[in-house]
């Protein structure tokens, strides 16, 4: 027979684990409480205590030189306990097909946590029978057993290393509560009936005493020499659950779960409704946990079947009975059609985005584009061309500009009507559409009057456009009259360059280039002029 501390003390107890979780403290840190507090705490008698042979159990679990057989001793001298060990070990939690016939197999088969948590709610349990004040007791355990048992089966469903251990801090989370309702008397009583729910307790007795029952069963625990990842696990036991690492986090949902699992069993209504609290409680617990919701609903339907005999083994008058798996069945339902709701309401927002996304992108091309060709309109073109013109005397780039004026169109508006000329203007543009690239922008300057803006080419390449824009022009039918004559027209055109001049701003170089267009009108039309050293060159005539 072995005598050091065996394999699954060192797998699962609370005193001897290898290194302390993440953000939980290990020092030995007294915990302090507000000192109002702490002058009606301090030695008062009423404190709740435990057994001597429970208080001899916890000092074993604090004890490197501890073994089973110390255990074993320990427990056996109280009959009952002994008998609830045994219990617990052959329950269905711990199912094996030889059952535990001796303490140190029921102890070997539970772990140190779990033998630990039995010896102190039996203890608790039984001390505290007569001793309330206000607090309801029977609530109180039942409470903590539902907690207890949730605590468990959520850390064995996500494979934590210490299921006993959330045991044990489900069942003890609350202790804080039995020393207030011992020591402040009728404060605390009616400070009980002056809240609806846990949550609202725990603000009440922050702002009444400067901390919640929390710290004051932590410091609890702490005076009765608890090992400390139990002391820092109560303390943390009533932080949201985002702001605590997974295994705190199956401690701190257990108790409100047990609290709504509780309140549908009193309210023996199995009806479906909008304000159910285990519905809301699973909606908050599947994303938080990362539990998938029909295993997390399975899960609380065997918490039925398991309540009734672990109740009577820890001396804890069981729940009342309610169809769990009916108001479960009708929690997943609410949680069916709330997942609906939220994926109509997401579709909803999607396509108010896209909405709001087109309106925006046609907000967009109103401001910047004309609305009968689809070109830059001249506000834009302005800005566009400024900003180029700055980049090329910046960078000393060139940059060239071919202004467009269609020819003899007042008189086409005149002879065939505004509709037409509203259709030569639109295939126009699809003309111009067609040479518009990266190097090549433009759009509608106003009218019939059109501008092309070469960035980083000079005079010659811009002369080039406006030939083959005037090539294309000849053999392109920009529209056809109500007795389908085809109609074309030509365009006079000026071209200058940014080094044909000392211009100041785009706006310059604009008005150079529409002035070289009047030489070319005033030349005989269908022509290019350019504009060289404030002197417009003589029109080049079409060629075609």
């Amino acid at each position: 027979m072995e005598t050091g501390m065996p394999p699954f003390a060192e797998q699962d107890s609370a005193t001897h684990s290898a290194a302390p979780p993440a953000g939980h403290s290990q020092d030995d840190t007294l915990l302090v409480l507000p000192d109002a507090l702490a002058k009606v705490l301090g030695d008062n008698r009423a404190l709740p205590s435990l057994p001597a042979s429970v208080m001899q159990i916890v000092a074993l679990a604090e004890s490197p030189d501890a073994n089973l057989q110390d255990f074993t001793a320990a427990i056996e001298r109280d009959p009952a306990l002994t008998l609830r060990i045994l219990g617990l070990a052959n329950s269905v939690f711990h199912a094996y097909d030889t059952p535990a016939e001796t303490c140190q197999e029921a102890i070997t088969r539970l772990g140190i946590d779990a033998t630990l948590s039995v010896a102190l709610g039996f203890g608790l349990a039984s001390q505290q029978q007569f001793r309330a004040r206000g607090l309801d007791l029977s609530y109180f355990w039942q409470r903590a057993l539902i907690s207890a048992l949730t605590s468990y089966t959520l850390a064995r469903q996500l494979a934590l290393p210490s299921p006993g251990r959330a045991f044990t801090l489900g069942l003890l989370q609350d202790i804080g509560m039995l020393a207030l309702d011992a020591c402040l008397r009728r404060g605390y009583a009616a400070l009980l009936s002056s809240v609806d729910d846990h949550a609202a307790l725990s603000a009440a007795e922050h702002k009444a005493w400067g901390c919640d029952h929390a710290l004051v069963g932590a410091w609890l625990a702490q005076r009765w020499g608890l090992p400390k990842q139990l002391v820092s696990g109560i303390a943390n036991s009533h932080l949201p659950l985002d702001q605590v690492l997974i295994g705190q986090r199956c401690v701190n949902a257990a108790g409100p779960l047990a609290e709504a699992w509780l309140d549908c069993s009193a309210a023996d209504n199995h009806a479906a409704t909008d304000d159910m609290p285990l519905t809301d409680m699973l909606r908050e617990l599947v994303p938080t946990l990362g539990i998938d919701e029909d295993a997390l609903i399975e899960l609380l339907c065997g918490l039925q079947e398991t309540l009734p005999p672990t109740a009577e083994l820890m001396h804890i008058s069981c729940p009342p009975e309610f169809d769990a798996t009916r108001t479960l069945l009708e929690a997943k339902q609410q949680l069916h059609a709330h997942h609906l709701k939220l994926s109509q309401q997401l579709l909803n927002q999607r396509l108010e985005i896209e909405r709001l996304r087109l309106r925006q992108a046609d907000l967009t091309q109103r401001v910047s584009h004309d609305p009968l060709t689809g070109l830059f309109n001249r506000a834009h073109l302005e800005a566009l061309l400024e900003q180029h013109f700055r980049e090329a005397l910046d960078q000393g780039n060139e940059l060239s500009l071919v202004f467009i004026d269609l020819d003899y169109f007042k008189q086409l508006n005149d002879q065939h009507g505004h509709r037409l000329g509203d259709e030569v203007l639109k295939g126009f543009a699809g003309l111009l559409r067609e040479l518009l690239s990266h190097d090549i922008l433009g759009g509608r300057y106003g009218g019939e009057e059109f501008v092309l803006f070469l960035p980083g080419a000079g005079a010659e390449a811009a002369m080039r456009l406006a030939e083959t824009l005037q090539q294309r022009m000849a053999s392109r039918t920009l529209a056809v009259t109500v007795d389908h004559n085809a109609i074309r027209v030509s365009a006079s055109m000026g071209v200058v360059s940014l080094v044909d001049s000392d211009f100041v701003n785009a706006e310059d170089l604009i008005q150079a280039a529409d002035q070289a267009m009047y030489i070319a009108k005033r030349a005989g039309r269908g022509r290019i002029a350019r504009y060289c050293d404030g002197v417009e060159e003589e029109p080049q005539q079409d060629s075609v």
